[in-house]
């Protein structure tokens, strides 16, 4: 398949609408798509059991590193390499090429960081990763800064609500369910013993994780993230013309997180706990961006009265695979696509299409009706 896709993307002789060459580069996407899973690949398998640890360790006055245990996730052989054919062969093809160009050499270096997770070496590839983008990161130091001026956990803290029971249909499990039967959208939600968030949006479930004691916002908060910000844009994109809305846009899933922060602040439900925690990751993954030590990111996060189990799992979700640092993206993410809504509010039928890039969508509002 690498192969095929790759040898034929130097036709271009475009027919119709669709240039000939999108549906052999859609192909090696696709497929590199379901093989690069970057979130799943920096998870640790004993996430849970090691945050115990952590709790136990730093109960006793004993600061230490969290000893995480990866799942080796190779990528096919060769995959690489066929991602930068793939950009050398279209990024000359006008816009659209550049699109998919710039997708492609985006899951080359995760390719490459799936490769190196639990490695030093994954570290300064991250950087370039989720490095600063646009005048936005500045704007989002300083928001961060706003929000944790006036700190606080405490709404998150009347926890009654379990995330998984079947039982009870306050729960975040039986929640999801009844949104995404309202929504009419083909998606199953399953429970996962291996999340850092509360859920997940991948092809076809929302994965929601098990046992965690949540409020009654927190649970209205994350359907309305996951629903609205990624299961909607993906059953859209499923049906598109092309294959950039499924396969997302170089920073796509970046500005996707930011467009569902924007849906969670439109439903009332971006409180000060909501930003508080939002505040903190960001702190934590600018310390993994100054390689802070696992220690040295829970006491920065300890400095604004966060109890230390926050802080260890707030710290270890921004240092997952040696430094991955991806919380840096939300809040400016965030500030990127309230500000594109304000300037053009029709904008949103593009970002909402997939997982679709401010700066891309511009070059994609063609293909959305």
């Amino acid at each position: 398949m690498i192969g095929s896709a790759t040898s034929s993307a130097r036709d271009f002789c475009d027919r119709g609408d669709v240039p000939s060459w999108e549906r052999r580069a859609a192909v090696l996407l696709r497929e590199a798509g379901a093989e690069v899973r970057l979130i799943g690949a920096a998870t640790p398998l004993n996430l849970r059991s090691e945050l115990r640890a952590l709790c136990d360790a730093y109960g006793r006055g004993e600061e230490r590193a969290p000893r995480f245990c990866y799942a080796p996730r190779p990528v096919p052989p060769g995959l690489g390499d066929a991602l930068l054919g793939l950009a050398d062969a279209v990024e000359q093809r006008g816009p659209l090429g550049e699109l998919y160009a710039a997708r492609a050499r985006e899951l080359y270096v995760e390719t490459r960081l799936c490769a190196l997770v639990g490695r030093e070496e994954l570290w300064p590839l991250a950087r370039r990763r989720y490095g600063r983008r646009d005048g936005f990161d500045r704007q989002a130091d300083e928001l961060c800064a706003r929000w944790l001026r006036d700190a606080s956990l405490e709404e998150e803290a009347a926890a009654v609500v379990p995330s998984d029971d079947e039982a009870d249909p306050r729960s975040l499990l039986c929640r999801m369910r009844a949104a995404v039967g309202a929504r009419r959208l083909a998606f199953r939600v399953a429970r996962s013993s291996h999340l850092s968030a509360l859920a997940a949006t991948g092809d076809g479930i929302i994965w929601v994780a098990r046992k965690r004691a949540l409020s009654e916002r927190a649970v209205q908060r994350t359907v309305v993230h996951e629903i609205e910000g990624h299961a909607l844009p993906r059953q859209r994109a499923a049906r598109a013309r092309l294959a950039i809305f499924a396969c997302g846009t170089a920073r796509g899933s970046d500005d996707q997180e930011g467009r569902a922060l924007v849906c969670e602040a439109r439903a009332g439900l971006l409180d000060r706990a909501r930003r508080t925690e939002l505040g903190l990751r960001h702190v934590a993954g600018r310390a993994v961006e100054e390689r802070a030590s696992f220690p040295e990111t829970v006491a920065r996060l300890a400095d604004f009265g966060v109890p230390f189990p926050d802080c260890l799992c707030i710290a270890a979700r921004a240092q997952r695979g040696g430094g991955l640092g991806r919380e840096v993206i939300y809040l400016p993410a965030f500030l990127r696509v309230a500000d594109a809504w304000r300037r053009d509010p029709c904008l949103d039928a593009v970002l909402g299409a997939g997982r679709v890039a401010v700066e891309a969508a511009g070059a994609l509002r063609r293909w959305v009706s």
